[in-house]
């Protein structure tokens, strides 16, 4: 089982040697089994990767993320294949029936707005929530009246500040945005792993955007980001950056069992591509709960 997150941020050598990742520091040299990693950030331009690390990497299915000058992720390692069958699961991806994508991606964000409702509950902020379950009451399929779009200018509201909006560069968007890479990362890595297409989106269409089914499966996930970010929205992006690590230290319910978020993404995304290649309408539901402290 994979879980460890590295996170290499300053220079040094990456290596490999019989199945570990080997990093060579002025200081000294620290081993990892690969079979531990679940993804790697670079957080640093000063590090050399040797072409063998990588080729393993890839054979391990360990995420490899890179970050630009400012520490923010802006590239990924994604391999081709990611399963022996990836052929036949992009086959069947294109022939997902669109009313069914629909019908699913409804569901997914009726989850958004529910966990969105949930969390203001928890900060007593209970007006606020009451408004978005009542937006839930109106939800078509598809979303066609913008429900996630009120629900988000609520939330978000409630949350940081009435003069708050995530187009603003500060800290919040910037600790917002670097969480919701992370979680964008699991949930590429697992549908590639299931031999599907990133790029294929059920509702997010951006033709610049490589991970629009990612971007549409993560969405009932995003408060466990917006969880640590208030809590800690005081601080500058450079201290709130390194607490969201937490997302995969500390456990979450899933299934009336209480487990790591990269286990949970492992399930919820599998049994989602399962009802799509199928048409089954047993759809996962991730309830936001809080974190277990």
């Amino acid at each position: 089982m994979t879980w460890r997150i590295v996170v290499v941020n300053r220079h040094s050598k990456p290596s490999y040697q019989n199945n570990a990742l080997l990093f060579k520091y002025s200081e000294g040299i620290e081993k990892i089994h690969l079979s531990e990693i679940h993804t790697i950030i670079v957080e640093t331009t000063d590090v050399v990767f040797t072409t063998t690390l990588i080729a393993k990497l890839v054979e391990y299915k360990v995420k490899l993320i890179f970050c630009d000058t400012k520490h923010l992720p802006t590239a990924e390692l994604v391999p081709y294949y990611g399963s022996h069958d990836t052929s036949r699961s992009i086959v069947a991806q294109i022939h997902w029936s669109p009313e069914f994508q629909k019908w699913v991606w409804t569901k997914i964000i009726y989850q958004k707005i529910k966990n969105q409702s949930l969390h203001l509950g928890f900060r007593g902020k209970f007006q606020e929530a009451k408004m978005l379950d009542i937006y839930l009451l109106s939800l078509t399929e598809y979303d066609e009246t913008n429900r996630e779009g009120h629900s988000a200018k609520v939330y978000f509201n409630a949350l940081f500040g009435m003069k708050f909006t995530r187009d603003t560069e500060n800290d919040i968007n910037a600790a917002l945005d670097y969480g919701y890479t992370l979680l964008l990362s699991i949930f590429t890595r697992e549908i590639v792993k299931n031999g599907n297409l990133t790029q294929l989106g059920l509702k997010h269409s951006n033709i610049f955007n490589p991970f629009n089914l990612a971007s549409d499966l993560m969405e009932p996930f995003r408060p466990l980001v917006d969880e640590i970010v208030y809590e800690h929205q005081e601080l500058e992006f450079s201290d709130i950056k390194y607490l969201l690590f937490d997302l995969f230290n500390t456990t979450y319910f899933f299934n009336d069992k209480e487990m790591y978020l990269v286990n949970i993404v492992e399930s919820y995304v599998r049994k989602i591509l399962t009802s799509l290649n199928e048409e089954k309408t047993e759809i996962p539901v991730f309830q936001f709960l809080g974190r277990r402290k």
